[in-house]
């Protein structure tokens, strides 16, 4: 497709029409409308006239609107509008997947409130659609454990899912599903989305026989060698015996296993929210993170059961080093 209008020997020798042929108001009522978020953002960096059409809001809005339906509340629509460049803004914040690897911020006093837009598909259904506002100033927040939930202890919304009764079928169902979570941060004018997208583990309790289907994504650029040096950000999404949504929550876990608070669960959302965006350079998606996270997990405990043995066996060693001296004293 190009922009250009050749008139003297060129388009108008073969018959051909350029672009720049079509009215302006076709190419944006009857083309830019059909695309979805990244096509119009490749289409917009083809030339000046596309740049000029695929920049109005409204097409942006619209694309945010149909891909997470969470944001057509009226406080995620003004929180948007303070963006930047507005819903264009807020997509390529949030669309892309966030990349492993996060920035680390010079503070976090900024963020005084945070909000999550939080839609669950099944298929291309929208099953669940909520927004949570959530401050952070409170000592509460800061001391208490890092949760976000978006339903209430009594509420459930049903599903028209089929209760999976094999493994195979568990499995089956991570890939039906599929989870948005959007954190922004009003103040920043920042959003980045949490969710891996697809289920990264799926598992029915044996008892109970709930399901929960969990949504993560790790988040690093903590201080090489802690504990924080990568955190995972895990969204568990728990269904009843008939398949209703019980429960949704995002908490946030270091490479101990232990739940962070509030205050350091906000760094490492600012991480998120001012890190890079896109694919993964080395191709590996949310599900492959998470298991190499875990896998680490799992050496940097076994590395510190070891450490602790060892100290153990240094100070048998020198308990009875020192009983041996001591007998030795007394003796002669």
């Amino acid at each position: 497709m190009t922009c250009t209008d050749n008139t003297a020997t060129g388009d108008e020798a073969t018959g051909a029409t350029t672009i720049s042929a079509v009215h302006p108001d076709v190419i944006q009522t009857h083309i830019l409308t059909c695309l979805d978020g990244p096509a119009l953002a490749s289409v917009a960096s083809t030339c000046s006239q596309l740049h000029a059409l695929s920049a109005q809001e409204p097409l942006w809005a619209e694309i945010c609107r149909s891909t997470w339906p969470s944001t057509n509340a009226p406080r995620v629509r003004h929180v948007i509008s303070t963006f930047p460049r507005a819903s264009r803004s807020f997509f390529s914040d949030s669309f892309p997947p966030f990349a492993a690897r996060g920035s680390r911020p010079a503070g976090i006093e900024r963020a005084l409130e945070l909000i999550s837009s939080v839609d669950l598909f099944h298929g291309r259904r929208a099953v669940l659609s909520r927004v949570v506002e959530t401050e952070t100033e409170s000592g509460w927040f800061r001391c208490s454990p890092f949760r976000v939930d978006v339903l209430d202890p009594k509420d459930a919304v049903a599903t028209a899912v089929e209760y999976p009764k094999s493994e195979e079928a568990c499995e089956g169902l991570g890939e039906e599903f599929r989870l948005s979570w959007i954190v922004v941060d009003p103040k920043g004018r920042r959003a980045v989305n949490v969710s891996s997208g697809r289920a990264v583990s799926v598992e029915r309790h044996w008892l109970s026989g709930e399901v929960r289907v969990r949504f993560a994504t790790v988040v690093g650029g903590g201080e090489r060698g802690s504990a924080s040096e990568e955190a995972l950000c895990s969204v568990t999404v728990t269904f009843g015996g008939e398949m209703q949504v019980r429960e949704a929550c995002l908490q946030m876990e270091d490479m101990d296993g232990t739940q962070l608070n509030g205050r350091d669960s906000l760094e490492i959302l600012q991480r998120a929210l001012e890190g890079k965006r896109g694919r993964f350079r080395d191709g590996k998606g949310g599900r492959d993170r998470y298991v190499e996270f875990v896998n680490r997990k799992m050496e940097r405990k076994d590395r510190k059961l070891r450490d602790e043995r060892r100290l153990d066996m240094l100070c048998v060693a020198l308990a009875l080093l020192s009983f041996a001296a001591l007998s030795t004293f007394f003796l002669f």
